[in-house]
């Protein structure tokens, strides 16, 4: 028998593990069985893709289902039932279940729960051709990982690798379908350390662990963290963790990682208690935050803390606060994402109770509650899509670290540039950081402090790695600088050059001086003016910014700073 095997993702980098899991149970339960599997994006052209999928002729065909492709799925599905109709069409993953049986083609089956735990029934069912319309996987103990070594080289080659080292989660979150099946399944350590290295044996760039609470056994993630730490070939790890659930181990451990080899996905949700409680969340925010303090001093950690919006309870101020809480400590990435209502949750029973209205067709994002108006709502998803193009980059850390460090109102800060950005038709054109740049320039027009402002502005233009300043960045004599220097330093100056590398120096390194205030504020003088020469490499740190050197006139050398 053939069957194909089909995933549509986000981006091409991203992989559907699902599918090399179901390859695995189709090869354990039917001889001479033939499998492909095919990974598509939501972005495709949609007939190129149907003819595609088409040509591979399979007796069935699998699609893993999700929110953000069932649409895509919906469609092809239908059209692929009038192409191949003697071809099997079965449907699988969390969003299977809510499709609406009389939108589907006659004879399409749907598969839910854990393919490891279904009946063998089913693929009895499968090569005899009289499958039943439904089929259930119960709950499973094994789930060993799916990989081949030829996946490496085919399926996964530039794309990020998923892996689960458990299964559920501790939290009983009404929005999510986690939710539905309480508790926590791990794999002994052993099999886990297997595996991975088995996974590392390809170098893979990034290696994403999908357990959904990855910390939630602080000892046992501390062990799988110290493994990878020695066994690690240069790839990234991704983890969703709890803020609440670190220890003092955890936190002495994490001090010794190097800049880039863990990025951390921190659900907060929320800060305001009431809400919090209305979804069964149950952690402690104080603690949360306190952690999350902790984690953004060490500076090696990539932290993406996410906010819900729309959830019951939650109101236009209490939003406000709730992203004033995170900004105020300063996470790398700031997501505040629509509250997705999704069939069968315990919160998709509430929608009278909370006055919830969404929309039709996945994601089912909210459109409003009892306490958003749609109209506060939307002004609330383009502040976030203020906040994702602003902030959710390396572009002005200094800028933003400045409020951050001198407690500005972040939430009114982000209100007021919002307006700024719809002035400059900013959602209509490309979010470029020269853009951005013009857009702050001008914002900040008006401020007191627009002398410092101006200058953080240009310590970020050229810390991003520019070799220029644009007009909007103020009359800067960069030649005069760079001229004057070129007259008063000596000869040599180890480490940065020699009498023979002197000219390459000057060449490639942009001069530029800052006021005192300036410099007081990113910490590397009391107060003296000087002269930051940005030179052309890159640090060896979180957010590879460009390497700076402080020339103090008083000093009257270079002095390397560690920033």
């Amino acid at each position: 028998m053939k069957f194909s095997l089909i995933g549509f993702n986000c981006r091409f980098t991203h992989s559907c593990l699902s599918l090399f899991y179901l390859r695995q149970e189709l090869f354990k339960n039917i001889d001479e069985v033939a499998v492909n599997i095919n990974q598509f994006t939501i972005n495709d052209p949609y007939y190129p893709t149907l003819m595609q999928i088409s040509s591979f002729a399979a007796d069935a065909f699998f699609f893993s289902v999700y929110i953000w492709n069932a649409n895509i799925i919906k469609r092809i599905i239908n059209d692929l039932a009038i192409i191949q109709p003697f071809s099997h069409l079965i449907l699988g993953g969390p969003q299977a279940i809510a499709f609406n049986t009389a939108e589907l083609p006659a004879g399409c089956v749907v598969v839910s729960g854990e393919i490891e735990g279904i009946n063998r029934s089913f693929y009895t069912d499968l090569k005899n051709g009289s499958l039943r319309p439904s089929y259930h996987g119960a709950r499973s103990g094994q789930f060993a990982s799916p990989f081949t070594a030829d996946d490496f080289k085919d399926q996964l080659a530039n794309r990020h690798i998923y892996y689960e080292s458990s299964r559920g989660c501790p939290f009983s979150c009404s929005y999510c379908i986690s939710s539905l099946e309480p508790g926590v399944r791990y794999k002994n350590i052993p099999q886990v350390r297997q595996e991975l290295t088995e996974i590392l044996a390809h170098k893979p760039l990034s290696l994403r662990f999908v357990d959904r609470t990855f910390n939630a056994s602080g000892k046992r993630a501390l062990e799988i963290w110290q493994f990878l730490q020695a066994e690690s070939p240069g790839t990234t790890f991704h983890f969703e963790i709890a803020p609440d659930l670190f220890s003092e181990e955890m936190f002495a451990f994490l001090q010794t990682i190097p800049p880039q080899l863990f990025q951390f996905e921190i659900g907060i949700q929320s800060t305001h208690a009431e809400t919090l409680a209305a979804i069964s969340r149950k952690s402690s925010i104080r603690s949360s935050l306190d952690n999350i303090k902790r984690l953004v001093q060490l500076n090696t950690i990539h932290l993406h803390v996410d906010l819900i919006l729309g959830l019951p309870f939650e109101t236009f101020a209490s939003f406000g606060k709730s992203f004033n809480d995170i900004f105020a400590i300063g996470p790398h990435y700031i997501q505040m994402g629509l509250l997705k209502v999704l069939p069968h949750t315990p919160l998709s029973g509430q929608l009278a109770e909370f006055s919830i209205q969404h929309c039709s067709y996945p994601p089912y994002e909210v459109l409003s509650t009892a306490w958003l108006s749609h109209d506060e709502l939307a002004e609330l998803f383009w502040f976030g899509e203020c906040v994702e193009a602003f902030y959710n980059n390396r572009y002005f850390r200094a800028f933003f670290g400045f409020l951050q460090r001198n407690d500005q109102n972040g939430f009114q800060f982000f209100l007021e540039l919002l307006e700024s950005c719809r002035k400059h038709h900013f959602f209509n054109r490309a979010k470029t950081q020269l853009l951005m740049s013009e857009i702050l320039a001008d914002f900040i027009r008006d401020e007191p402090e627009r002398g410092l402002l101006q200058e953080l502005l240009i310590y970020d233009w050229l810390r991003s790695g520019h070799r220029f300043l644009p007009d909007h960045l103020g009359p800067q004599v960069l030649k005069q600088t760079k001229d004057q220097l070129w007259r008063e330093l000596p000869q040599e100056l180890p480490p940065f050059y020699n009498s023979v590398s002197r000219s390459n120096f000057f060449k490639q390194s942009l001069f530029v001086r800052f006021s005192g205030e300036t410099l007081h504020e990113l910490e590397l003088t009391k107060g003296e003016e000087g002269v930051l020469c940005f030179l052309n490499e890159k640090e060896n740190a979180l957010l590879e910014l460009h390497k700076v050197v402080l020339l103090c006139r008083s000093a009257g050398h270079l002095e390397p700073v560690d920033l």
